[in-house]
């Protein structure tokens, strides 16, 4: 009986090591593929980080202000063709 008691435990000592051995490979499988700061691609409503004194910037804040600046440049463009 004992020796059938002896060969569980060996086995689950065994099974145990193979889990936690599995649990690291996942672990650096999954840190893998997670993106760093540097490498990370901008999401479509991802926001900007100016520097660490002010907010960030929504993407739709973004297009806002371009838009008027783009605006402004197209008025300036405009009023230059007149003259």
């Amino acid at each position: 009986m004992s020796e059938v008691l002896e060969g569980l435990l060996q086995k689950r000592s065994s099974l145990s090591a193979e889990l936690r051995a599995l649990d690291a490979g996942i672990a650096a499988y999954r840190h893998a593929l997670v993106p760093t700061k540097s490498t990370a691609v901008p999401t479509k409503n991802a926001a900007v980080r100016v520097n660490s004194n002010r907010p960030t910037m929504s993407l739709a804040a973004r297009k806002k202000l371009s838009q008027l600046a783009k605006a402004r440049w197209a008025k300036k463009r405009k009023d230059e063709a007149k003259k």
